[in-house]
Formats: structure tokens, sequence, C-alpha cells
């Protein structure tokens, strides 16, 4: 036999016997569970007391008699039943590996037989005949030999009746002739010749493919599906072999031999009858066969993606049934199986002999699910759980009766033993057994009896320290609430730290000074907690080493305000070891501000009294000088040189008139005048004083006025001289850098604004205290709180700026860094800006300018600052303006 197979080979595992390690999954756990009672039951005959730690006395009399009468029963059972089993397996064994061989047999000698047809065909007069012919160019000979051979070949096909079609196929790849069968249903199969016109002349390159590396002889094997007049699919074993003429191939021999022909061959009868399965699988693990399936073998070949042998088993157990060895498998899946190749393969030598092909084509294997194996040894392990639990029961009942009488009493002993714990010492147990338990619990009653008498003393005692700590708590409870209020109602916070510095408590106080709850912080570092928060500078708490510190930290709070925060640490120590520390934060921001602005008074009435006192001496003598060179300056026997220096000296009295006069003005200025006015139109005011002077000097000014603001309570001519000494001062520092000389620019804007944080500042009272009024102590603080409307005033130039050092003093009066100035303007406007309820600020640095910012209350209630004067002459505003110009020019 001579058969070839095209496919994709898969690697071949070794062939070896599994033989199954346990005999199926019912007598396995039937014998673990056996043995694991039989190694009890042992083990419990030896130390019944290492097994059973927690079982009660019946419990263990129970175990050891059920054990005693059933374990014998179960050992010998578990014996027959593993003897039962195996007898079964080893019979299926043989059975199975019988089947395989028998029927591998019968289809060995089917294909046997249509391998000995078609080389009957092969050496028949006709083919060679037509193979001649076909080689020397055909013509009318091949025709002649043509029909020849159709006819041969139908009587060929009717007397063998397994074939479906017997095809030829010439050198150019066309259907040359056909021989098929009529009616695939019919039991007899009738066969006929196909048309020349019903040939098929293309799509036979398969089976060129198919033989083309085949030799004389030689036959190609495939099983394929047929369409059957386009509605019914055929499953056929083609062969195919070439045709040779003297010299060279001249086209290919086909039979396609009914599949059902080699099946039946298969279905043959079976010794082992226990719904086993017979497949036949091709190399590449696709089913040809599955009896499971028969009668439907169409639908078997054509799902060949769907039913295959990699799909339904795992991987070693396909690879060891298409390994082309024989064996059995019974260990790695729920089934028995038995394996082995269809037929070897051979191959004709040049000699005639016959070689054992390299390759196989076809695999066959039986399988029997173990279940339907043991299944007789489940029946009968069945019955022996019916014994056993007929058994088991029977022993339970006994030793039921039997160990009632040592329990009953034991149970009496330990349900009274309950009842007296749970405090009931009048209790007494009730045993009668005449025996040990009887005194154990006249024993146990005495003790009953001596705790009773003890729990009468020891209630006596307990109601007496009841009474003692009720009254004490009371007392603990009314300290703490007392000493709790006077913590609450103080201002400052008090903490209280464990050794380590972690909060444990802290007095209401905290959350409104730092803005944090007690469950935030409750067991945090404090130190992490306040420099997290920006509270508190210190590192930590570990230099405190027993001792009292205290410092003082400024930090800035959410609305940007300036505060001051007092921390004061004290350590608790006992022992010599600090347990405890207790702080304290106090918010000394207004004593801080008060204490500050108390130093600034002081000072400003001191310079007030004196420049009062120096403005007096100095004018009064002035005004005597002033007088004789007016008198000097009238004669006219002066010469012109003589006129010259008196007008110097006069000049020079003059500017020192202004001086003292700027003196008295800040010592004791003019009581304030408010009415309502047009703060732009103030503005534009000093903007027209100033101007000819700005224009000589070309400093530019650039005004950005909100047209919109409102009409104000003002001082006018405090306002407008505030405008005019902040213009000045831009102007003089544009007029001191010579390098900025004809470029200079100052700006100012009014704007409408709503405050976005809180601005504090003080008012300075008068500088003496004839000028004091009743109600103004030591000045007043200015607060303007956030989301107030006010009015911005700002003026900008592109001076030399401010050194840090210098910006913090100019507001002191006195303090100057002009040559010929009195260091009295910026107070003033400091002074006349607190006095309307505004803040003045300053923002320069070094080369890049300075911008001054005045705040006012949009609406500001003057009368409790004034008594209600809100009149004044107009002409004694205008004058006061004008003056101040005049003495700055």
């Amino acid at each position: 036999m001579i058969i070839k197979r095209y496919c994709k080979r898969e690697s071949k595992s070794k062939n070896m016997w599994i033989p199954d390690p346990s005999c199926s999954k019912v007598l396995h756990l039937v014998s673990c569970a056996g043995s694991a009672a039989y190694l009890k039951g042992s083990r419990f005959l030896h130390s019944h007391r290492n097994i059973f730690p927690r079982l009660t006395i019946r419990a263990k009399l129970l175990i050891a008699f059920v054990g005693l009468s059933v374990l014998p029963v179960l050992c010998v059972s578990l014996y027959g039943i593993y003897v039962n089993v195996r007898t079964t397996e080893n019979i299926a064994f043989e059975n199975l590996t019988h089947d395989v061989t028998t029927t591998r047999g019968r289809a060995s000698n089917f294909l046997a037989n249509v391998e000995g047809d078609i080389h009957l065909l092969l050496n028949s007069t006709d083919v060679e005949g037509y193979a001649r012919s076909a080689e020397n160019g055909g013509g009318r000979d091949r025709d002649t030999r043509l029909r020849q051979l159709s006819a041969g070949l139908l009587a060929f096909a009717r007397t063998r009746g397994i074939y479906y079609q017997i095809r030829i196929i010439d050198d150019h790849r066309e259907e040359a002739l056909r021989i098929e069968s009529d009616d695939i249903l019919d039991s007899v199969p009738r066969f006929s010749i196909v048309l020349p016109a019903d040939l098929r002349r293309s799509g036979q390159a398969y089976y060129f493919l198919l033989t083309e590396d085949l030799h004389r002889g030689e036959i190609a094997f495939s099983p394929v599906e047929l369409t059957y007049r386009s509605v019914q699919t055929i499953p056929v074993l083609s062969f195919a072999t070439p045709l040779f003429g003297p010299t060279k191939r001249v086209g290919v021999l086909i039979a396609n031999v009914f599949a059902g022909n080699l099946f039946k061959e298969l279905e043959a009868q079976r010794n082992l009858g226990m719904n086993e399965t017979v497949v036949l699988v091709s190399s590449d693990g696709h089913y040809l066969y599955n009896s499971g399936d028969r009668g439907d073998w169409n639908r078997l070949i054509a799902s060949r993606q769907e039913n295959n042998l990699q799909k339904d088993y795992p991987p070693s157990v396909a690879g060891m049934i298409i390994s082309g060895n024989e064996g059995i498998i019974s260990g790695e899946a729920d089934e028995i199986i038995a394996y082995a190749p269809l037929l070897p393969m051979w191959r004709l030598s040049s000699r005639g002999e016959r070689s054992p092909s390299v390759t196989t084509s076809l695999y066959i294997f039986e399988s029997v699910s173990r279940e339907n194996i043991t299944r007789d040894a489940r029946a009968s392990a069945m019955t022996f759980v019916g014994f056993l639990i007929v058994f088991f029961c029977g022993a339970l009942g006994l030793g039921l009766l039997a160990t009632r009488q040592f329990t009953r009493p034991i149970s009496e002993v330990r349900r009274g033993a309950d009842i007296i714990t749970r405090g009931n010492y009048h209790h007494r147990l009730k045993v009668e057994t005449g025996d040990e338990i009887e005194a154990l619990a006249r024993q146990f009653n005495v003790m009953a009896a001596s705790l009773e008498a003890h729990e009468r003393e020891i209630q006596e005692h307990r109601s007496h320290l009841e009474e003692m700590v009720d009254h004490r708590t009371r007392e603990l409870v009314d300290q703490k609430g007392k000493l709790q209020a006077i913590l609450d109602n103080v201002p400052s916070a008090f903490v209280m730290l464990d050794g380590t510095g972690r909060i444990q408590t802290a007095s209401e106080a905290f959350t409104s000074i730092t803005g944090l709850s007690l469950e935030e912080v409750q067991g945090k570092e404090s130190s992490v907690v306040l420099r997290t928060k920006g509270l508190c500078q210190m590192a930590g708490w570990g230099a405190v080493a027993g001792k009292i510190e205290s410092h003082i930290d400024r930090i800035v709070d959410e609305n940007g305000a300036e505060q001051f925060l007092e921390h004061t640490t004290i350590p608790i120590a006992e022992n010599g070891e600090t347990t405890a520390i207790l702080q304290i934060i106090t918010n000394i921001t207004k004593r801080k501000r008060l204490e500050e602005h108390l130093i600034h008074s002081e000072k400003l009435m001191a310079t007030g009294e004196m420049a009062a006192i120096i403005a007096h001496g100095f004018r009064n003598s002035l005004t005597s000088i002033k007088m004789i060179l007016q008198l000097q300056q009238e004669s006219r026997q002066l010469g012109r040189g003589s006129r010259r220096s008196l007008r110097v000296a006069l000049d020079s009295i003059s500017r020192m008139e202004t001086v003292v006069q700027e003196l008295l003005n800040f010592a004791r200025p003019s009581p304030m005048v408010f009415r309502t006015a047009e703060l732009n139109a103030l503005i534009d005011q000093a903007l027209a004083l100033l101007d000819p002077r700005l224009k000589e000097h070309r400093v530019s000014v650039r005004k950005s006025l909100d047209v919109h603001l409102p009409p104000m309570t003002l001082d006018e001519a405090q306002i407008r001289e505030s405008i005019v000494n902040l213009l000045l001062n831009s102007y003089q520092a544009i007029e001191s850098q010579p390098s900025k000389g004809g470029r200079g620019k100052i700006a100012i804007a009014t704007k409408r604004v709503v405050l976005q944080k809180i601005l504090r500042d003080y008012h300075s009272p008068d500088m003496t205290q004839e000028h004091r009024g009743e109600n103004e102590g030591n000045g007043r603080e200015i607060v303007l709180r956030k989301g107030r409307e006010c009015v911005r005033i700002t003026v900008t130039d592109n001076g030399p700026g401010i050194e840090g050092a210098t910006i913090r003093r100019i507001f002191d009066p006195f303090f100057t860094t002009k040559t010929n100035g009195t260091g009295l303007g910026l107070p003033m406007v400091k002074r006349a800006v607190n006095a309307h309820g505004g803040v003045l600020s300053v923002k320069s640095s070094k080369g890049k300018g300075t911008t001054f910012e005045i705040i006012l209350p949009l609406h500001y209630d003057v009368t409790t600052r004034t008594g209600g004067n809100l009149s004044s002459s107009e002409g004694t505003d205008e004058s006061r303006t004008e003056q101040t110009a005049d003495r700055r020019r």
C-alpha cells in the first residue's frame, strides 16, 4: 500500500503507558475517608486526650464505641471495592486494546482493497493504451482509447459498488473522463458515463498539486467533501495517482470512494459494550469519523474547525494519539483511551520490495468514560454505605444509652456552676448517685455557702466606697467647671501639651486666636501645627529644658492685617522630668500698636511743645528786626548797594517767617472744617497752583480721575494742601536728579474701590495740650474694614526713589533729606488724611520712582469727630492753600 498525505505535521509525543494512580473519584474519596477514620481510631486507642482535647466525656465515649464497631467493617469493605475497581479497569484495558486492533485491521483491509483496485486499473490494457495515445499527441486514436477506457471503468465501478466517482484528468488539467454514481441514496448504486459537455474544464489544480511529487505507482490520499447536484455535500476518500506514458506523465487517475463504506467497517460490533466511542482522526487532529455522531457524517467533516482533537483533549493526550505509536491513556483525562495508527504506509522500492513509509496519515482511538467503567463499583460502594449507616446508627444508639448514666450528673454539676458563676450563691446542687460525683456535688455546695458570705461583706464595702467616690466626683466636676469657665473667659489661649509637645486640650480662645478647632489639631505636635499655620516661628519644644520661655511673633492674617502673638511656654515637671507643657498664646496686637503709638505720640507732643516755644520766640524777634529793616529801607540817605543788601535781608527774614509759620501750623493746626466737596475739583485746583512751576521745569503730569466719584465730606483746604504737598514732593524728587531733567513725569489718579483687606493706622493728637480735645487722649486707631467702599488717590513719579532705611521715617516730623526742607510736609499730609478717617501709605524702590497712596472712606461720619462743625468761609480755605503754595515757592 502506497499512500501519501500532504499537510502540516504535528510534533510527535513519546509512546508511554500511563497507569491510573487512583481507581476512580468515588473509590479515591471513600479510600481517603476510610484511611483517615482508621488512623483516628488507632490513635484514639493510644492517646485520646491529645486527639479530642475539646470534646465532652460523652462525645469521647461515643467516638470510641462507634469507632470500634464500624472500623472493621469499613476496612474490609474498602479493600473489596478496591479489588473490584482494579479488576474492572484491567478488563476494560484488555477489551479496548482488542477493539482498537480489530477495528484497525478491518479498516486497513478496506484501504488495502482500494489500493489494489487502483493498481489493477493502472496495469489494465485500457489505461495503458490511453496513456500511450495521450503521450503520442492524441487525435482519433486517443478518442478511441478513451471510449474503450470509459466502458472498462463503468463495468469496474458497477462491479465494485463502493466508488462515487472515477475520473481521468489530462495533462492540460481538464477532465477527460468521469464515471459517476447517479443516485447516492439508492442501496444499489447506478453508474453512468458523464457526457463530454458536462465535463469540468477547470479547477483541477488541486489534484496536480496533490500528486506532483509522486512517482509511477504511488498513490496520494485525502478526505474531501464533494457537492452532489449543488444541494448536498458528500464525504469521500479521494485516491489520486499520476498516469505515465512510456516516457512522461500524461494525467491523473482519481478514485473517490464513499466514506460511508469505511465508516461501516469502523462501526462493527465491539467487545466492551460500555457506550465506547471510536474516532478516526487525521494527522492534523481533525475528526474524520466519530461514532458518537453516526448518521451525520456530512456534518462531522464539514465542521473540522469546530470538532478536533486539540479542542477536546489536553495537548499531551492529543500528542500521544497522533504520535504513530500504540498505547493506552488512563491518567490524564476523564476517559480511558486506547489508540493506534490506522495502518502503516508502504512505498515500493526500485526492486519491488515494500518498505515502511516515514509518515502516517490516519489514526484511530477508542475511548470509554471512566464513569461507565466504575458503574458497578459505585453500586457496590452505595450498598456498602447503606450497611455502614446502619452499623453507625446502631452503635450510636447503644452508645447514647450507655453514656447517659455518666453525663447526666456531670451536666447537673456544670449547670449549678454556671448559676453560681452568674452570682446566684443561694443555689445548691442535688445529685444522688452514691459515687464520687455525689461527693463532688456536696463539696461544691460548701464552696457556694462560703462564697455567699464573702459576697455580703464585699457588697457592704462596695456601697460605702460608691458613696465616697460619688461625693468626690461631684467636687471634682464643680472644680473643673469653675476652672474651665475661668480659662474660657480669659482672652489668652491655654494649650496643654504632653511631654513631647503634642496637643492634648485647649481653651475656647485657641480657636478664636488661631482659627483652628481642637478636633483638627488634637494629638498633633504644637510647633508643627503653629508653624504650618504661620502662627509661630519656634522650631520645637526641645529647647524648653525645664524653664519658662516667652517670645513674640509677627504674623499676617488671612485678611492681610498685621498681628502680634505672644507665646509663653511653661514646662510642668514631675520628679525632675518634664511630663507636660502649658502654652499660653495671647494676641497682643492692640497692645503692641498702642505702645508704638504712645511712643510716637509722646515724641510728637514733645516736638510740638518745643516747636511752639521756638516759633513764638523767633516770631517776636523776627518781627522787631523786620520793622527796623523796613524803616531803614525808607531812609533816603542809603546808597544802591545798601538798599540791595536790605532787600536780601528782608527776603531772608520772610523765609524765616515762613518756616516759623509752618512750625506753628504743625504744632497748633487749624480746626477741621468739613463740607460736601468734589475731590476731583480739589485735585484740579492743586494742579492749577503748581502748573507754572511744573511747565517751567518741563515736568509732565498725567491725570486719570474717576469721573463717577460722588461728592464727599471733606476739609477742602486740608485735602487741597495735602495734594499740593505730595505733588511738590514728587516735583522736588525729580528736580533733585539732574539726569532726569526734561524727562520728569508725575501721574495722579483717583478711583472708587472696595477694600480687599483690613487697613489700620493711628491718628496722632494735636501737638500741644491746649489744642487737644477732651476725647483725643493719645490719639485714636483708624480701621478700614475689608469690603468697605473707599476712594483711592495715587501720586506716582519717576524720581530716584527712597531707600528702605529712609522710608520708615518719612512721616516723622522734621525728618528730611533735602538741604532746605523742614520735614513737616508729609507729617501734615498724614495728619490731614487721618483726620478724614483715611490711611496714607508709600511704595518706593531705589531708582524706580515713588508712589503715595491715600485711601479715604467714601462715607465718613465726621459729626463724632468735629462736633457737627460742617461750615466754613471759602475765603479762609482758599487763602490758606495759597499761602501754603507761596511759602513752598
